[in-house]
């Protein structure tokens, strides 16, 4: 919404500008790496990265000072019935940071240092071998070899293994 009262959507995040003097000038594909992945996002603030301070590393790997605001998360609705957002290796938040410049930033997970003055961040990132966690887990896949106790319906049942 703007001072005039009209409202623009599809913005891209490279006209969007805070009030602050703007002293850096970088490309859309800097600010933001990916398409937004889905028509379905959720918007949440992460309390523990409310207003903290972090690094955003740049596609030259530069590095930008950055206060993180809130986190888009993209996720399939009711709907939609496929999508890359869903899978575990395609799986992207992002995280959204107003830059010292002025800029805002929309980056994801690997492309963020959280900077902490007090407690618990103290050791220095020296850019490990981390690979991306593609392993698409289920707590019900192996369910069909499991039965409960009983045909009673308890409120405490257990389980015992299927006999094949």
């Amino acid at each position: 919404m703007t001072e005039y009262g009209s409202q623009h959507a599809r913005v891209p995040i490279h006209y969007l500008r805070s009030n602050q003097p703007n002293e850096s000038e970088y490309p859309l594909d800097w600010l933001q790496l990916w398409d937004c992945l889905s028509y379905y996002v959720s918007v949440t603030t992460l309390d523990y990265c409310k207003n903290r301070a972090a690094t955003i590393w740049l596609k030259d790997h530069s590095q930008h000072k950055a206060t993180y605001l809130f986190t888009l998360d993209w996720c399939l609705g009711a709907n939609y019935t496929g999508g890359y957002a869903e899978f575990a290796a395609g799986h992207k938040c992002g995280h959204f940071f107003l830059g010292e410049g002025g800029q805002y930033f929309l980056q994801p997970n690997n492309r963020v240092l959280w900077r902490d003055g007090g407690s618990y961040i103290t050791k220095t990132f020296d850019k490990p071998d981390w690979k991306v966690f593609s392993r698409q887990f289920s707590c019900e896949h192996t369910g069909s070899r499991w039965v409960t106790e009983s045909d009673d319906e308890l409120f405490f049942y257990t389980f015992k293994q299927k006999l094949e």
